[in-house]
């Protein structure tokens, strides 16, 4: 296994667009670490995955989408590098930046997943480093959250802002680096995660192995969001929500939580169809 290379596990899907901005970060961030970059495409009809393969990276193209969970352990398998970097398209990289994460994470054996401070093209904060929410804290943000976004349990759902190093129980998907061997004992990313929540489910994981989930503040990215989701924002409601209530029966399981389950369901299923109305209302004025 070598310690020494940095493995950029990058999952592209019309991604296009983000890539040559992510393409030219990436040595940069790594160095003085060497770099191996495995592509898993899920089904691309752009030419992102030509533009991986002339940077240098090996790609694989899939005949069908099998989500992002799956297609990170697909890369993964790939590489014999003993930290994973699983970073967006969309994300551009600082210099030093993922090789300040490693020097982090080599301060203690037992940081299994690490990730920056994240912010946004404008320079503003996005949230990462936050908490599993509560049942009511959940709810409360699901109801408040598009319609008054200070609210309290908002707040609390995106976490508060670390100034060191710090443990959290999440950290944002779009930026996360893995030690290989805490990877390997959980058995990498939950595949039933076609998208969304994945990061999260995966640092449960990790605490319920001994991991540490560790967030960095002193090292920063800048992320564009949306990314390969752009191109289908109906999906993306679709997919968020019956994510968030996979995550919630697997964090509650075997808890007397499980019991709300069914209202967690028919509340998600409501707001679901709110969010699809007002997307395809926005999306509707915008063309016109």
């Amino acid at each position: 296994m070598r310690d020494k290379t940095v493995g950029v596990l990058l999952i592209t899907y019309q991604s296009a667009e983000d890539l040559p901005t992510f393409l030219e970060s990436i040595e940069a961030a790594v160095q003085p670490l060497e770099l191996d970059i495995v592509c898993v495409d899920n089904t691309s009809t752009d030419d992102g995955p030509e533009l991986v393969e002339k940077f240098g990276g090996r790609v694989t193209r899939n005949r069908r989408n099998v989500g992002l969970a799956a297609a990170i352990n697909q890369a993964a398998a790939q590489t014999d590098a003993e930290w994973l970097l699983v970073a967006n398209p969309d994300t551009k990289l600082a210099p030093g930046s993922i090789s300040a994460l490693v020097e982090t994470a080599r301060s203690d054996e037992q940081i299994g997943m690490i990730g920056p401070r994240i912010a946004r093209l404008d320079g503003t904060l996005y949230p990462s480093g936050r908490a599993f929410p509560s049942l009511l804290v959940g709810i409360a943000h699901a109801l408040l959250g598009g319609v008054w976004p200070s609210n309290p349990a908002t707040r609390r759902y995106f976490g508060r802002q670390v100034t060191e190093v710090s443990d959290v129980d999440w950290i944002s998907g779009c930026c996360m680096l893995f030690r290989r061997e805490a990877f390997d004992a959980v058995h990498g990313f939950d595949e039933r995660y076609f998208l969304y929540f994945e990061e999260t489910k995966m640092a449960l994981d990790m605490h319920r192995n001994g991991w540490r989930v560790v967030l960095d503040p002193s090292v920063e990215i800048r992320h564009r969001e949306g990314g390969s989701m752009r191109s289908a924002p109906l999906r993306k409601v679709r997919t968020h929500h019956r994510s968030a209530l996979r995550f919630y029966c697997d964090y509650h399981r075997g808890t007397p939580w499980m019991l709300f389950s069914p209202l967690v369901a028919a509340g998600l299923v409501v707001r679901g169809v709110l969010a699809a109305a007002r997307t395809t209302i926005t999306g509707r004025l915008a063309r016109n």
